[in-house]
Formats: structure tokens, sequence, C-alpha cells
């Protein structure tokens, strides 16, 4: 099976709406939160992501915004689900254009699913050096040119985040195959090397 990158922002409606604030730090969310691979049970009904006049648009269905967190609509979630696709936990959120008028159905999708599956030997990268001046990220991978993928490690996953760098997630042909048969939009896909 291929396994592939999600690039954000890409293949969108046009004129997309493109969301620039939101309240979820008011409750204490940071976008970490969203990248840890924990369930959040306590999450609040109340949650927007909003576009101001500037990016006001139609709506995609992998929805822009500014936080990079991914946000799927009501179709899209249905259609992953229905394909069982599964190592997703879905948190209602409201989307509004500038004049505060609700977008559809919307959810933040926090993937659940995280594999060891980065190739260090393959792939290029670079680390934060040993004098980086934040102590927590010393040594830590700053950022990566290409990805290189344990195949073994993606087994029985459709879609997951790396331990070993968890800014990025993957997806599975089949994820894929959901998303471009659907016509959905908001994600190209960049095909992954696979060892």
């Amino acid at each position: 099976m291929k396994w592939f990158q999600p690039i954000e922002c890409d293949k969108t409606v046009k004129k997309a709406l493109v969301c620039d604030d939101s309240n979820f730090e008011e409750y204490d969310f940071e976008e970490y939160d969203f990248k840890t691979g924990k369930e959040i049970l306590n999450w609040p009904n109340d949650v927007f992501f909003k576009a101001s006049q500037k990016y006001d648009g139609i709506p995609d269905d992998a929805l822009q915004n500014a936080y990079m967190i991914p946000v799927y609509s009501k179709k899209l979630m249905d259609e992953l689900a229905s394909a069982g696709i599964e190592g997703i936990q879905y948190l209602p959120v409201k989307v509004l254009n500038y004049k505060d008028e609700v977008q559809n159905i919307f959810c933040v999708a926090n993937l659940l699913n995280y594999a060891e599956a980065f190739d260090f030997n393959k792939s290029i990268y670079n680390r934060f050096s040993e004098d980086f001046p934040n102590p927590n990220v010393k040594g830590a991978i700053a950022g990566i040119m290409k990805f290189v993928l344990i195949k073994e490690k993606l087994e029985g996953f459709d879609v997951i985040r790396l331990k070993e760098y968890n800014q990025r997630f993957f997806v599975s042909e089949k994820f894929v195959e959901v998303f471009e048969k659907n016509h959905f939009t908001g994600y190209s896909f960049k095909e992954v090397e696979l060892i």
C-alpha cells in the first residue's frame, strides 16, 4: 500500500474561506494539544474557527486555517467513516464567516494513531544544535526535507502522526482514494517513499 503526505491549502475551491481566528485558546487548548495523539475528553461545545473579511469565502472540506489543524467537513467525516478509516476523534467546531454565519458542520480531526515509522537513515532532515538556546529541543528534529517511512510500522493504520516528528501527518492510499473519488477539496497528496 502507498502512503502520502497531505499538502494543506491545495486543490481548494475558488475563493476559499480561510479561518484566521479561533477561540480554542480561551479554553486552555493549544495547537500542540491536537498533535499529541491523545483523546480530548473535555471539549467545549462553543469552539469556533472564524474567517476575517479578507479571507471570507467558501469552506473547503479540509478547512484552511491559520493553525494548520485538520478540520473536516461532515461530508468528509462521513465518507472516511464509511470506508472504515479509524483513529480520528472528531471534535465539533463552529466555522464562521466574517459575518458570524455558521458554515455547515465541521470538526477538528484529532489524530490518535502515532507510529515510530520514520527512517532516520534514508530521510533527509536536520536537528536543533546542542547549543540551541531552548534546552527542550536540543538535538530534536528541526525540519524534514524528505520523509522516508518504514512500511511495516504503518500496517493496520490509514492515518498517523510520527512519534519522531508530530508536526506532519500521513495517510494511506485508501484515505486518498476516498478524498479524490468524492472530489473533496483542501488537500493534495505527495507520495512518500517506503522501505
